[in-house]
């Protein structure tokens, strides 16, 4: 009689109309009573059911770690800012020597300058083009600079995860 009333809360359960003191039952039976042979796939989920409530339990220490994690990742991102702005100063402090080796040969004097730059100063929208063209070329001197950060972040990113899981 208590397999079929079983049986019937199963079908129940399975259509999602248990309540939760027969869901209960069902959990009873099928970890403490030994379960006929028919049902023992399904004595498999209900144990597994079980256990994994065990898990999702929250101890005193997660608000904690959670704090400790939020306040690791904001030290991060302060890091990562700080190595992003010396990249840029860094590419800065670059394109300014390259400029200047441009203008200047090695004995000082000032290199040839070719024709198209003389005399802009005077000449208002052709200075604005040839700073336009100079800034365009920092730029995309810096933008490359900043795909190798990236994969700096990456690996850095790579690397807390693997101490993460080793702690």
């Amino acid at each position: 009689m208590e397999l079929q009333k079983i049986e019937q809360l199963l079908d129940k359960y399975w259509d999602g109309d248990t309540s939760l003191e027969e869901e209960q039952i069902l959990q009873n039976f099928f970890t403490e009573v030994e379960v006929p042979e028919h049902l023992q796939g399904v004595a498999i989920l209900f144990r597994k059911l079980r256990t994994d409530r065990q898990f999702k339990t929250l101890d005193d220490r997660f608000d904690e770690t959670i704090i400790h994690k939020i306040e690791k990742s904001d030290s991060a991102w302060s890091f990562r800012t700080l190595l992003r702005i010396a990249a840029a100063v860094t590419l800065l402090l670059l394109s300014v020597f390259l400029v200047k080796d441009y203008i200047y040969d090695q004995t000082g004097e000032t290199a040839e300058v070719p024709e198209n730059l003389e005399n802009s100063y005077e000449d208002p929208k052709l200075a604005y083009e040839q700073t336009k063209q100079a800034l365009l070329l920092i730029s995309s001197m810096m933008n490359e600079g900043a795909q190798h950060i990236e994969k700096l972040e990456n690996f850095s990113d790579a690397q807390e995860k693997v101490k993460e899981n080793t702690l």
